[in-house]
């Protein structure tokens, strides 16, 4: 018996029905977002739907980011990696699966891009399975309204975050991780042996004229690391110098990272319950040396232990301006002469210009009659003490206007306000009066610059001292020494610090 024609019907429309659609799935969860369901729970979501919808999902193309806002598409590595797949030759996946839109993006500029590339140049459809839209193009722009939702709502929790740390900042509540000499315990900080003692030996050793990068390749030696594991550098060893921490305050900045802006007006700090690992003279001792240190220290200069003398870097050419550096076995040469871009080469032993550099710092030191001079300073220099003075009232007016801020939104209770209002007042008009005592004072003093000059002469002189130790002293008096051997001149142009009033010991004292 043939076979009927219902039955070679149904043959031909099985062999043309078309395979299900196959499908990555992209999850992310951040940090900051309480409503979000967990990795686990978006992907059974996805999972219910894709076998509703006769999906398949592709096990190796479940892309997840946890932890991670959306805001900055380069900074989350599984979804960049999701791009890429999909920008392949023979992707295996037609259509991406969200648990909702706002996990692709929460910025709206990003989500179309993205979403255009996969669409337009992949064949690749992007698709929540909780906020279905209708074909055409009024689905078009619900789904543009829910981007733009989703990007307000994400600035919106973004400044309520960062209110409510400000205003936790401000009441000294700790919201970072222990830094170097500290561990966290019960929402508070306390001291790690041996860590904090290596904390107050960096202190010692920086006021007894060591310097971040010695200190460092010390502590290197020794087999220390720092809390994320990695050797020390100098500039960790400056941010340790420069932690109000240790002497019991915590530092926050609202705008991100403070990086080596230390006097950022943005900074909060505040008093906080733990314990100091150094008084409050010795950290304030460290400021002033730093500051006077950065003040010193030449554009890209090499660190002390690596110079050859203390001389290094501070004599030039009278001819061409270039540093004269240190050749063997003991002279010294014009840099640009030994590159054939100057005719002079200055060439002289090291001993012999130290021992002319010592000779005349000594005549200055020891003159009986006083040095006149123009002394200048730098208006852009904003690590002397004024400049300190005027920041941190800057940084105490940008704390008053941010507690007003809270106060108004309902963060802060009125007692609390109050209290913490006062405290800033009382601030404020200590820092007013240091800093008009500060501009108060005489532009030149005819006994100051041979002091100093004595007093670096006696370390540079001192047969204990190190190099480095050397080298800081030369620095602190000698802005630069510029050498004529031709005309056997030698100037000396010096640089120091004015130190501060006699009345701000007493006006700092009389805040606290």
């Amino acid at each position: 018996m043939k076979a009927t024609p219902v039955f070679i019907i149904w043959d031909a429309m099985t062999a043309i029905t078309p395979p299900s659609p196959c499908a990555a799935v992209y999850i992310r969860v951040s940090t900051e977002d309480q409503a979000e369901l967990s990795p686990e729970t978006q992907l059974a979501e996805v999972e219910k739907y894709a076998q509703r919808e006769g999906i398949t999902l592709l096990r190796d193309h479940i892309y997840i980011d946890a932890g991670i806002s959306g805001k900055k598409a380069e900074r989350r590595p599984e979804f960049m990696r999701m791009i890429a797949a999909a920008k392949e030759k023979n992707c295996p996946f037609q259509m991406i699966l969200l648990w909702k839109y706002s996990r692709f993006a929460r910025n709206q500029e990003e989500s179309i891009f993205y979403k255009s590339i996969l669409r337009s140049k992949c064949g690749v459809d992007v698709r929540s399975i909780t906020e279905p839209l209708i074909a055409g193009p009024f689905g078009s722009l619900i789904e543009r309204i829910i981007e733009w939702m989703d990007e307000f709502y994400s600035i919106r929790l973004s400044q309520e975050v960062k209110r409510s740390m400000s205003v936790n900042a401000q009441r000294g509540k700790l919201q970072c991780a222990a830094p170097f000499g500290y561990r966290v315990e019960d929402g508070g900080l306390v001291p790690q042996t041996p860590e904090d003692r290596l904390v107050r030996q960096i202190f010692e050793d920086f006021l007894l004229g060591k310097g971040p990068f010695s200190i460092a390749a010390e502590l290197n030696a020794i087999g220390v690391r720092t809390h994320r594991g990695n050797r020390f550098e100098g500039r960790a060893v400056e941010y340790i110098l420069r932690n109000p921490v240790y002497i019991g305050r915590l530092r926050w900045n609202p705008e991100g990272h403070t990086r080596r802006d230390f006097r950022s007006e943005n900074l909060i700090i505040a008093e906080a319950g733990h314990q100091p690992l150094v008084p409050p003279d010795v950290w304030e001792k460290a400021q002033r040396q730093l500051d006077e240190r950065k003040a010193r220290e030449k554009p890209r200069a090499r660190p002390a232990p690596e110079l050859k003398s203390w001389l290094s870097g501070l004599t030039r050419c009278a001819a061409c301006g270039a540093t004269l550096v240190f050749v063997k076995p003991h002279y010294y040469k014009c840099n640009n002469y030994i590159r054939g871009r100057c005719g002079q080469s200055q060439h002289i032993r090291a001993d012999l210009l130290e021992e002319a550099i010592l000779s005349r710092l000594a005549a200055d030191a020891e003159a009986s009659a006083p040095l006149t001079y123009a002394l200048i300073r730098q208006e852009s220099d904003a690590r002397d003490e004024l400049s300190r003075a005027e920041a941190a009232l800057r940084q105490v007016s940008a704390k008053k206007a941010r507690l007003r801020e809270a106060y108004l939104s309902g963060v802060l209770e009125l007692a609390d306000f109050a209290e913490t209002k006062a405290a800033l007042d009382k601030q404020e008009a200590r820092l007013r009066l240091e800093a008009e005592a500060l501009r108060a004072r005489p532009g030149t003093e005819n006994q100051t610059l041979p002091r100093a000059i004595a007093a670096a002469l006696e370390t540079m002189r001192a047969p204990e001292a190190s190099l480095e130790r050397k080298h800081n002293a030369a620095c602190a008096v000698i802005e630069t020494c510029v050498l004529d051997k031709s005309a056997a001149a030698l100037s000396i142009t010096y640089r120091f610090h004015l130190p501060p009033p006699p009345q701000s010991a007493s006006i700092r004292g009389a805040g606290r």
